[in-house]
């Protein structure tokens, strides 16, 4: 008895909602307003950054040329210790295959 009342005052809660103005529901929350399609906000055009043109590197022993106290310059106290503390002056130069090469031996293990 008790559960068929509050399921019929549900249910006329419910209807009474639903019959209810446009205005009535925007106050109640109950629907949804979309964007405003008019309202146009413009913006500044996009352009192009000044090195556009600029191509990436291809050889990368050029940059193996650089001494690496000229890279360590621009680096912080911190950041130089850390890369002294990890061997960054004693680069293998041939790393990229080395790595290629442990990784087939690890899958062909795995």
């Amino acid at each position: 008895m008790k559960k068929s009342l509050v399921l019929m005052s549900v249910l006329l809660a419910v209807s009474v909602l639903g019959a209810c103005s446009t205005a009535t529901k925007k106050k109640l929350g109950l629907v949804s307003e979309g964007p405003d399609e008019f309202m146009v906000m413009s913006r500044a055009p996009l352009s192009l950054p000044p090195d556009y043109d600029l191509r990436p590197v291809n050889d990368m022993s050029a940059l193996n040329d650089v001494d690496i106290a000229d890279r360590l310059s621009g680096m912080d106290l911190s950041e130089r210790k850390l890369m002294y503390k990890i061997d960054a002056q004693n680069t293998d130069d041939d790393i990229k295959a080395k790595i290629e090469r442990e990784f087939k031996e690890l899958n062909a293990n795995g």
